[in-house]
Parts: structure tokens; C-alpha cells; sequence
């Protein structure tokens, strides 16, 4: 700790009672504190113990959500990371009274891509098989649901192979369209949709859904990339491209299924550690006094605990600001949380909100030139100091988890004990 000068304690001082005229009264970390006519000096101190430990994170819900990844990625310090959609279709039209003489030309599944993309797009091998296990609107799915499907791939065989490149232009139909994801499907899935023995399948969406329970997509080989698509785009669907022969000269036509904000879909993550410093991370929580991980799609998180925080209540004290830095390596390969987010423990284990969240004060983006991460937590160590919160530590959790293949490798509070501006660390300023 070290005395300031006399401008820095002015300033404190009023930050102090400015951030006290905001807590709840009785609960004002000032209160019985401060004697009268006693003099205040400002001090700031980041000498606090931290122990963090990387875990394995809760999985999150990937349902209903408009946007999907899909494919596979490799990282040496994390694994690889696989991400598989699954979705219903839904009937364009009611009835659409297909011919019942028809020839199927091609079938074709497209996916407009989302401009976001994770790794380094390249060529990729894909597969889509076709859903034994029904989809429902009204059920929850997460991150490690699993949903049965059949082995046998719909892809024609010799198409499987795709260049993925979010931003070239396509030509459908002699027409130049925006850029898409286009996998070519065996025929017979276009007599399977259009020719059903029943043909009330095709009455009703709820028919449908149950003849056609859906599809599972995923990425084979290849784990430079995941890319997200648009699923209720217009631009994704499954089209049937066909012939009418009862015509004299037969024309093509074409039908398309759809996906609907109507229809259950899901995004699925299957991360692998093996052969990594986190191999047996799902048995047990790895220490973080070095390094410590955060990691989309159910992943990985990080817990942090100040086991010295309460030294902060000896003495007359008032906390002016609480800063929790949290410095990282970027790689270019891979792409960091714009912002990270706290919830801190309660004396249940439930994961709560931070008051300076609720107070739109809490920060926690990237800075990409000094390469960290700040929290403004003020509030949260005063109600902790207060005895308003309980906390048994703080969960750090990913932004956009559920749709992203996002990671931070951050540094530990014991990174560099010469350089503490290189650790995680929390910085206090408060006056006594």
C-alpha cells in the first residue's frame, strides 16, 4: 500500500461517498466506519490472494436459436472441437399435389452462411443423416443433448467434399445469389419427401414433422474451421429439383422444405481433450495459478476465489473501486470473447448476477492493445464486506456461447511474480 497525493484522495473521496449514495440504506460499506473529525488517506493495493481453477462447464442451452455452427476445429493447448446442427423441416406449402409421375433431377441442402466464421475456412468433408428420434418444439435442448439418427449418409456420393467461403457469391439457376453452403443429396431423398405411401403426410406440418423428423448435419474431416449459418434465413432450405413426365415436354420444378421459427433445431458441441494438459479435466478441476481457460459451447470456465478479500474489513475503510484484471495471449488462429461476464456463487451454489451488472458498470471487454479483460466489481466486494453477499467465489464465463467456437487462454495470478501487471489480479483503491 502507498499514500497518494492529496489531488488522487480529493478525488476518492468523492467517488466514495457518490458510490455509497447508491447502495441500499443500513447496507452503505461506510457506515460505523468512518469517526467523525478522524482524517482519511487513499491507498490502493493488489496484493490479494486469487486462486482460480479451471472447470468443466454446465452445458448451455442451443435451441431455438437463429443462428448454427458447424464443423470441426483443433487447437493445441484445448483439443478439437466438433459442432453438428440439428433441425426439423417444414412443408413450404400444404398439399403441394406432386405428380405421380415425377423424375427427381437433384436434390440440393443449403445453408446460408452467417458472416462469422471460427478457424481458417478451407475444404471440408460433410455429412447429413437423417433423424430416427423426433424433434419437439416445446423440449429444451443443450450443448451434449443427443438425438438418435440413422449411420447411413444422405449425400450423394462424390459431393461430400466442399469448399467453404463465407464470402463468394453462388449461381443458382443461372442466377447469382449471396453466398451459401450447397450440399448435393442423394435423389432417392427426393422420392422419400415427395412420394410418401400416405399421402395425408403432407396435409398437415405436424404429419410431416413426424414422416420427416429431421436431419443431423456435421463436418467429417478437415478441423481448420467452424462456420455459422443463418438457419431461418430464406436462403436455407432443402430443395427438390424434379420432372413432371405426365407433361409432353417435361419441364423442371422445384419444391423447397423449409426451417421455420416454428421449427426445433438444436447446436451441438463435442469437445475433445485428449492428448492436452486438460485430459482429465472432466474428472477433476485443473489448477489455474499459471493459466487458466475459457472455452464456448459448453466448454470450459473458470473459478476465482479471494480468500484474503476480508482483510479489507479491518480498519476504517472505504472502497472507492474494485478492478479485476485478467490479462490473455491472443492467437490469430483462434478467436477470443469480445466480452466475458462474472456470476458469483451463492451460499446455494446458484450462479447470481453481480450488482455492478445490474448496474450496467461491470465492463469485462477485451482490450485487444493491452490484451485484457477488466471488471469494475466494486459493488459486488463492498456487499461481500457488508455481509449483503455470500459469494463462495466467481464463475468467469464466454459471450454467445451457444452459437460461437470461441476461447481465451488467460494468465494466472502466479504467471509472472516479477511482473504483477502480467497476472489476474485484483486492484482495490480505497481510503482510510
Amino acid at each position: 500500500m502507498k499514500p497518494m497525493r492529496a489531488l488522487l484522495f480529493f478525488t476518492l473521496i468523492c467517488s466514495s461517498f457518490l458510490i455509497m449514495s447508491c447502495e441500499k440504506p443500513g447496507l452503505t460499506p461506510g457506515d460505523n466506519l468512518l469517526p467523525g473529525g478522524d482524517e482519511l488517506t487513499a491507498f490502493q493495493t493488489d496484493t490479494f490472494a486469487i486462486a482460480v481453477q479451471t472447470q468443466i462447464e454446465d452445458s448451455v442451452r442451443t435451441d431455438e436459436l437463429s443462428l448454427a455452427v458447424l464443423g470441426r476445429i483443433e487447437d493445441p493447448l484445448l483439443g478439437s472441437t466438433e459442432c453438428q446442427i440439428f433441425t426439423q423441416f417444414k412443408l413450404s406449402a400444404l398439399d403441394p399435389g406432386f405428380p405421380a409421375a415425377m423424375e427427381i433431377d437433384s436434390v440440393v441442402l443449403a445453408l446460408a452462411y452467417n458472416t462469422t466464421y471460427y478457424g481458417h475456412p478451407n475444404r471440408q468433408q460433410f455429412a447429413v443423416y437423417p433423424l430416427t428420434e423426433e424433434l419437439e418444439l416445446d423440449s429444451q435442448y443443450f450443448s451434449n443433448s443427443v438425438v438418435s439418427y440413422t449411420p447411413s449418409n444422405w449425400i450423394e456420393p462424390g459431393y461430400d467434399y466442399l469448399d467453404v467461403d463465407p464470402n463468394k457469391d453462388v449461381i443458382v439457376g443461372g442466377d447469382t445469389t449471396f453466398p451459401q453452403l450447397r450440399i448435393r443429396l442423394k435423389n432417392e431423398v427426393g422420392t422419400f419427401l415427395t412420394q410418401p405411401s400416405d399421402l395425408t403426410v403432407l396435409s398437415t406440418q405436424d404429419n410431416f414433422q413426424q414422416y420427416f423428423k429431421g436431419i443431423c448435419i456435421t463436418a467429417k474431416a478437415r478441423m481448420d474451421a467452424v462456420m455459422r449459418y443463418d438457419l431461418v434465413d430464406p436462403g436455407t432450405k432443402l430443395t427438390i429439383y424434379y420432372r413432371d413426365l405426365s407433361e409432353a415436354t417435361p419441364d423442371t420444378l422445384l419444391y423447397d422444405f423449409v426451417i421455420g421459427s416454428d421449427c426445433a433445431r438444436f447446436n451441438r458441441f463435442k469437445q475433445n481433450y485428449s492428448g492436452t494438459a486438460l485430459q482429465n479435466i472432466e474428472q477433476q478441476s485443473m489448477d489455474g495459478s499459471q493459466y487458466f481457460y475459457v472455452q464456448s459451447g459448453g466448454g470450459l470456465k473458470a473459478k476465482l476465489q479471494f480468500p484474503t478479500i476480508q482483510n479489507l474489513s479491518n480498519g476504517n475503510k472505504v472502497i472507492a473501486q474494485a478492478e479485476l484484471q485478467i490479462p490473455v495471449d491472443l492467437d490469430s488462429r483462434y478467436t477470443a470473447f469480445d466480452q466475458l461476464f462474472l456470476r458469483y456463487i451463492d451460499e446455494n451454489g446458484q450462479e447470481k448476477v453481480l450488482p455492478d451488472e445490474a448496474a450496467q458498470s461491470i465492463g469485462g471487454f477485451l482490450n485487444t492493445t493491452t490484451q485484457k479483460y477488466s471488471f469494475i466489481i466494486t459493488r459486488y466486494i463492498q456487499s461481500v464486506l457488508t455481509g449483503e453477499i455470500n459469494s463462495q467465489g466467481l464463475y468467469l464465463l464466454g459471450g454467445t456461447t451457444g452459437v460461437s467456437a470461441k476461447r481465451i487462454i488467460a494468465h494466472g495470478p502466479e504467471f509472472n511474480p516479477s511482473q504483477p501487471s502480467e497476472n489476474t489480479r485484483l486492484i482495490v483503491t480505497f481510503a482510510q
